[in-house]
C-alpha cells in the first residue's frame, strides 16, 4: 500500500496489517504524522531562510521542561561543513551532503551558566543526571516537532543520530563551545519522488501500549513484527530480521567502533556531573 488515503489505510501501512480499531476522528495533522517516512534522496532545490525560520519557530513552540530551554540549533547549508558532518556520520553521506539544510540540535547550557555567573549564583543542579536528561529530552522533542512542521510544508526529513559518532569533532566543525553538545541532526530537503520508500511498519501496539499496568512482551508478537517488516523490505531486497538486528546493535562493539563511547566525557566537559 504505497499511497494510503484513509485512516484505515494509514494504520494498515504503519503496522503492516489491518487493525481492529479506527480513530474516532481524522484530520490533516494526523495524516502528516502517520504519513512520515525517512527521506534519503533529495531534489536539487534550495530551502529558503524564511522556511527554516518557520520550522525552527515551530520547534520552539514545543514543550520545554520547566521552561529551561536547554537547546540550540545550528542550520548548516555550507557544502563544506555538510561534508565534514557527513564524515562524522560515516555511512549516511548522501542524506547529509545532498540535503537542502541540516539542522543540528544541541543541548545548550551556555545561557544558563551566563545568567548564573551574572548573579553569582550556584549551579549545583548540573551535578545531577536529571539536568542532562532534560537537555536530551528537549532536543528530541524540538527535532521531532521541526520534522513534523517540515513535512506539513511538503518537505522531507531524516533524523541523523550519527552526529553523536564524534560529538567532540562536531563541536569543532560547528564552532560550538564546550557547553553546547550536539545531540541529533535533521536533514531537510525536497524529496526525490523516484526514491522507492514507503511507510515502514512499527512494532505492534500490543508491544508498546499497556493499560494500567505493564504488559510483558511475547515471542509471538515479535514474530508478527518480523514478518510485517520482512514483507515491507521484500520490495527493496533482503533485510535482516528486526529482532536479530536489534540484538546485534546492543553489542558493545557497536558503540566502541565510533567515538560515541566518549560522549560522557563531552557531557562532563560541558558542565554536567551526571550523578
Amino acid at each position: 500500500m504505497d499511497h494510503p488515503k484513509t485512516a484505515k489505510e494509514f494504520l494498515t501501512a504503519r503496522y503492516g496489517k489491518e487493525q481492529q480499531w479506527q480513530p474516532d476522528k481524522w484530520n490533516d495533522t494526523l495524516e502528516v504524522i502517520y504519513r512520515h517516512r525517512s527521506v534519503r534522496r533529495w531534489l536539487d532545490k534550495p530551502i529558503s531562510t524564511d522556511t527554516i525560520r518557520t520550522i525552527v519557530a515551530a520547534a520552539q513552540s514545543a514543550p520545554s521542561s520547566s521552561n529551561k530551554q536547554y537547546i540550540s540549533v545550528v542550520a548548516v547549508r555550507d557544502p563544506a561543513l555538510k561534508d565534514e558532518i557527513a564524515k562524522v556520520a560515516r555511512q549516511m553521506f548522501p542524506h547529509i551532503r545532498e540535503a537542502g539544510v541540516v539542522l543540528v540540535w544541541c543541548i545548550d547550557i551556555t545561557r544558563a551558566k551566563f545568567l548564573a555567573a551574572a548573579d553569582d549564583a550556584k549551579t549545583g543542579a548540573f551535578d545531577y543526571l536529571d539536568e542532562a536528561a532534560i537537555g536530551f529530552m528537549d532536543a528530541g522533542i524540538a527535532s521531532q516537532t521541526a520534522a513534523l512542521a517540515a513535512e506539513s510544508m511538503g518537505l522531507g526529513t531524516v533524523h541523523i543520530g550519527a552526529v553523536r559518532n564524534d560529538a567532540a569533532r562536531m563541536q569543532e566543525i560547528l564552532n560550538l563551545p564546550e557547553t553546547v553538545v550536539p545531540v541529533i541532526g535533521l536533514s531537510l530537503g525536497h524529496p526525490d519522488p523516484s526514491e522507492p520508500a514507503g511507510i515502514k511498519p512499527r512494532l505492534p501496539q500490543e508491544l508498546v501500549l499497556s493499560w494500567d499496568s505493564y504488559q510483558a512482551p511475547t515471542q509471538e508478537l515479535f514474530d508478527d513484527y518480523n514478518q510485517a517488516l520482512d514483507h515491507y523490505f521484500s520490495r527493496y531486497g533482503q533485510h535482516q530480521l528486526w529482532t536479530k538486528q536489534l540484538v546485534a546493535r546492543l553489542a558493545a562493539k557497536a558503540t566502541e567502533k565510533t567515538n560515541r563511547q566518549f560522549l560522557r566525557k563531552v557531557m562532563e566537559k560541558a558542565g554536567f556531573g551526571l550523578r
